[in-house]
């Protein structure tokens, strides 16, 4: 049931990523910034499972796509998504071995949101979605906004999320 339980505190985690997608007015340019890669990050830091980040991957560039200003930015979302997740999946394997993970909620959303910002503007600006010299500002305005933003979410949300686990594990373990 372990499964389940994974897969329903992701979709919750989407569902408020997808909110806050919304919501989150364009800074400037058609691109805003990413509060839905803050959930991405969360659940990839609370489940140590290849296939399940995938999905989660997968469903947050479609969901992230829905909900863009970018005209056209459907595809390069999803192709955001899926990068990114492949890349923190691959960073994450070897870091929670090596490092504290508290440490890891703050350093992934920094490494994870600059990284998914240069896919995404990268991947619109050679599908044609956007054009090559609005890189600089969209990054300036969307991107770096988002990296504050996203740290303090995952930190926060992950160090409670992390508690609540603790707490509950703890409580079966006395039952």
């Amino acid at each position: 049931m372990k499964n389940l339980r994974d897969f329903v505190l992701a979709g919750l985690l989407l569902a408020v990523g997808l909110v806050l997608h919304a919501i989150v007015p364009p800074t400037g340019t058609p691109v805003k910034p990413d509060f839905l890669l803050a959930m991405l990050f969360v659940c990839l830091l609370m489940f140590d499972d290849v296939a399940l980040g995938f999905v989660i991957g997968i469903a947050a560039g479609i969901l992230a796509g829905m909900t863009t200003g970018l005209p056209g930015g459907f595809f390069p979302n999803l192709i955001d998504k899926i990068v990114t997740t492949a890349f923190l999946l691959l960073l994450l394997g070897i870091a929670r071995t090596r490092i504290n993970h508290y440490i890891i909620s703050i350093v992934t959303p920094i490494i994870g949101t600059l990284f998914s910002g240069t896919v995404f503007l990268l991947s619109a600006i050679l599908m044609g979605v956007l054009p090559g010299e609005a890189f600089v500002l969209a990054f300036g305005t969307a991107v770096l906004p988002a990296t504050v933003g996203n740290t303090i979410l995952v930190s926060v949300l992950f160090s409670a999320l992390k508690q609540t686990g603790r707490f509950i594990s703890n409580r079966r373990a006395k039952a």
